[in-house]
């Protein structure tokens, strides 16, 4: 088996670090939203450490695929790689719309407050890129 490519890697970062960062701050958060007495200031703050954890995260997991790998990081991208980015990219911004438009019929239809519906569109926007990542695995697992 091949060893895996620096943008695969990276791939794999940003789908974990999405996941790792993501998955316990919307727990988090719909507990938060749905308490009597909710704070907004403590929703953005909650928001505000999960996007700079998440920024973090990334980063560091780059940082240490790149000295892992540091032959490979610094290869310039091939048709190949354009071309699997350029699919990734497509599918997810299907993906996106398709979201978002899910998340407005409700929006439209039922009462809600703002923030809960801020947070549906947070989570269509983390969906998709979920998406980008894992087409651009499937793609450098397959080899086309």
């Amino acid at each position: 088996m091949n060893a895996m490519s620096f943008r695969e890697k990276k791939a794999w970062v940003t789908l974990c670090a999405l996941v790792c960062v993501f998955t316990p701050f919307f727990f988090i958060m719909v507990s938060a939203y749905h308490r009597p007495d909710h704070d907004f200031r403590y929703l953005a703050h909650l928001a505000l450490i999960a996007l700079s954890t998440f920024v973090v995260v990334e980063v560091a997991l780059i940082l240490i695929a790149r000295f892992l790998s540091p032959e490979d990081a610094g290869i310039p991208k091939d048709e190949r790689d354009q071309l699997f980015a350029y699919r990734a990219a497509r599918i997810a911004y299907v993906a996106l719309i398709v979201l978002v438009v899910v998340v407005i019929f409700p929006m439209i239809h039922f009462n809600g407050g703002n923030w809960g519906w801020g947070m549906t569109f947070l989570l269509a926007i983390i969906l998709s890129e979920v998406t980008r990542a894992v087409v651009l695995i499937v793609q450098y697992r397959r080899g086309y």
